[in-house]
């Protein structure tokens, strides 16, 4: 692997070229059919599965954007590594917040990027008054997104600490202009580290009896 992923950051676009990655797949090919003791016509991603093994080409991009991370030339969420990914029959589903109802924690998140300062925020109300507020600076390389996807995983930490809440008190209703944010938690093929982090958090306060719905609020909305 160190000598097939040599100076990968740099010539990783090639990658998208189809017979340049039927090269070096050939190469882990071979290894792969010693190591799983397999018969020469079994295929590519098969012997991956039965070593264990991630694909070349998943690898190499891997260790791409870790070198932009930190070199600072890349705005990316590193993804989670795929044999940390939630099992299926575990997903959760990100339900839209209901208007007729009365929610007894309301959360509202926000996010902004200047040209030198990236921060989001967080304001918690309960029953209709403010109990905290919290900010937080994050690295001049990063997002939008990544800000607004920080202060809803943030949020929902603080909401766990709300534990002397019971019954129809354990409802809470987060508040974000970020629609990105959203679509990206709920599209189930995203398996970036913060938006994880958001679904592992909703999954332990709702197996804790905890309602979590979410709303969009339009940015720079009046009403």
């Amino acid at each position: 692997m160190p000598i097939l992923s040599y100076g990968a950051p740099i010539w990783i676009e090639c990658l998208k070229r189809k017979h340049n990655v039927a090269k070096l797949k050939r190469v882990q090919r071979l290894i792969n059919i010693k190591i799983a003791r397999a018969y020469r016509t079994a295929s590519h991603e098969a012997l991956c599965v039965l070593t264990g093994i991630t694909p070349i080409q998943i690898e190499l991009r891997s260790q791409a954007k870790g070198y932009c991370i930190t070199r600072g030339n890349a705005q990316i969420d590193a993804p989670k590594y795929y044999r940390n990914w939630t099992h299926p029959a575990k997903t959760i589903e990100l339900k839209e917040k209901c208007e007729e109802r009365e929610y007894a924690v309301g959360v509202y998140t926000e996010r902004s990027k200047s040209s030198n300062c990236v921060g989001s925020g967080i304001a918690e109300f309960m029953n209709k008054h403010l109990t905290f507020q919290l900010k937080y600076k994050l690295a001049d390389r990063c997002s939008n997104n990544q800000a607004e996807q920080l202060a809803i995983a943030k949020s929902l930490e603080e909401i766990q600490n709300l534990s002397y809440l019971q019954g129809n008190q354990r409802s809470v209703a987060i508040h974000t202009d970020s629609k990105i944010t959203l679509d990206a938690t709920a599209n189930l093929r995203n398996h970036q580290n913060l938006v994880e982090q958001i679904r592992d958090a909703i999954r332990r306060l709702e197996n804790d009896n905890w309602t979590i719905h979410f709303t969009w609020v339009k940015a720079h909305n009046d009403n």
